[in-house]
């Protein structure tokens, strides 16, 4: 039996050239994996820097808004106690002016709610606004 080196040449020839191509595949497959990694985490990174830019704008403009209300809420604060500051001084002139008109103490047109005196007048009779009106009409 004779051996034919050139077949087993050859044979040992396509061993070797599979197992090279096999690490070079390999070593060109790892290279494009690390690739699109590198390609992925930065368009990652680019994706978070700008949510994180769209979230800092909306933040800054919350608290835009936020302030804005608390000074408007500030403001109507005062207003209000100065309303209430000028109720109090008219209710208080309206008790000194009832309590001018309507001098007697047994006045049943004299009512006191809330320490605030109102003097109620009697309702006029339709006679009484009838002259009234005449009188009104001759001047």
């Amino acid at each position: 039996m004779e051996f034919n080196w050139t077949e087993i040449t050859l044979a040992i020839i396509a061993i070797a050239a599979s197992v090279v191509t096999h690490k070079l595949d390999k070593r060109k497959h790892r290279a494009e994996i690390a690739k699109l990694t590198a390609e992925t985490t930065s368009d990652n990174i680019d994706n978070m820097d700008k949510s994180l830019d769209f979230y800092e704008k909306l933040a800054e403009a919350t608290n835009k808004r936020l302030d804005d209300v608390l000074q408007k809420q500030e403001t109507i604060i005062k207003e209000n106690e100065a309303l209430r500051t000028q109720v109090s001084a008219v209710n208080t002139k309206m008790a000194q002016l009832a309590s001018i008109i309507c001098t007697k103490l047994t006045c049943v047109h004299r009512e006191v709610d809330d320490s605030v005196i109102e003097c109620v007048y009697p309702k006029k009779s339709p006679k009484d606004k009838i002259r009234l009106k005449r009188k009104t009409e001759k001047v």
